[in-house]
C-alpha cells in the first residue's frame, strides 16, 4: 500500500480563479474513511483536479479517483447547471470559445465533496440521479441527452414512490406521477416548466421507449422532436431532483 497522485481533468463550463487546496474524507463503502488531498485549479478548458489515493497500485488508485471526483461532479454539476466532464487524457489543443461559465470556490467543491459522501452512504438513488443528470448536461447527442435526462427522474421515482399506492406497481409512468403529485400536487397546471401538458410524462415516456428500443428513426424530423423536448426535460428534471431532496429527504443540494 502507497500513496498515489492522480491527475485528472474537468472538461466543461467552468473555472476558478485561484488554485484550490484541501483535504477531505473518502468514504466509498461504509466505514472505509480515507483523507484525501486535492488541488483544483483553472485549465484551458475547465480544471485539473490532483487527487491523492492510498491503495495498493496505480491502477486501483486511478480508478478510484475517477469514482471519488466523479461523485464530487455529480453534485457540482447540478449546483452549477454545467455538463463537467471528467477524463485522465491530456486536453486537445484547440479554441474552444466559452461565453458564459461558472466560477467556483473552495468552499463550493469542498461542499461537493461533503455532500456526495452524504449521498453515497444514505441517498444512492439521488446520487444516481445527479450522475445521469451531469451526463444529460455534457453529452452532445440528443438522444444520449434524453435517455440520460429521462434516466435522472426515472431513477428517484422508482426507488422513491409510494409503495401503499396500488396504482405505482403498474410501472413507472404511475411511479413518477405519483412523485410529481407528492411534491406539486394532483393539478398538473401547477408541476413546474410542464405548463399545463398533461400527458407530459406518458408522451416522453414513449420516446424513451422509442429511443431505447430504436424505434426512432435517425432522420430530421425525428432529432427535431427529441430536441423540442429537452429543455423542458433538463428544467423538470432539476427541479424535481433538488425539491425531492430537500423537501422529502431534508438534503440541500443547491443554495
Amino acid at each position: 500500500m502507497r500513496i498515489y497522485e492522480v491527475e485528472l481533468n474537468v472538461i466543461g463550463d467552468i473555472t476558478t480563479r485561484r488554485t484550490i487546496s484541501l483535504t477531505t474524507d473518502k468514504e466509498l463503502n461504509l466505514g472505509n474513511i480515507f483523507r484525501s488531498d486535492i488541488e483544483v485549479e483553472k485549465h484551458q478548458l475547465g480544471l485539473k483536479v490532483v487527487s491523492t489515493v492510498f491503495t495498493e497500485n496505480e491502477d486501483r488508485a486511478h480508478k478510484v479517483a475517477l469514482l471519488f471526483i466523479g461523485k464530487m461532479l455529480d453534485v457540482l454539476s447540478i449546483r452549477t447547471r454545467k455538463g463537467l466532464f471528467i477524463t485522465s487524457e491530456d486536453y486537445k489543443k484547440v479554441n474552444q470559445r466559452r461565453p458564459v461559465i461558472a466560477v467556483v470556490d473552495k468552499e463550493e467543491i469542498l461542499l461537493s465533496f461533503k455532500l456526495s459522501r452524504r449521498l453515497n452512504l444514505e441517498y444512492t438513488p439521488i446520487l444516481r440521479a445527479l450522475n445521469w443528470y451531469r451526463k444529460g448536461l455534457y453529452t452532445e447527442d440528443p438522444f444520449d441527452k434524453f435517455l440520460a435526462l429521462w434516466n435522472s427522474i426515472n431513477v428517484i421515482a422508482s426507488s422513491y414512490h409510494n409503495r401503499g399506492n396500488e396504482r405505482t406497481r403498474a410501472g413507472i409512468i404511475n411511479q413518477i406521477y405519483d412523485c410529481f403529485i407528492t411534491l406539486w400536487g394532483a393539478d398538473s397546471n401547477n408541476w413546474q416548466y410542464i405548463n399545463g401538458e398533461e400527458q407530459w410524462i406518458d408522451s416522453n415516456n414513449r420516446l424513451r421507449n422509442d429511443i431505447a428500443h430504436g424505434l426512432i428513426h435517425i432522420e430530421v424530423d425525428s432529432i427535431n422532436r427529441v430536441i423540442s423536448r429537452l429543455q423542458s426535460l433538463e428544467q423538470v428534471a432539476y427541479g424535481f431532483i433538488v425539491e425531492w431532496a430537500q423537501r422529502q429527504q431534508n438534503v440541500r443540494i443547491v443554495d
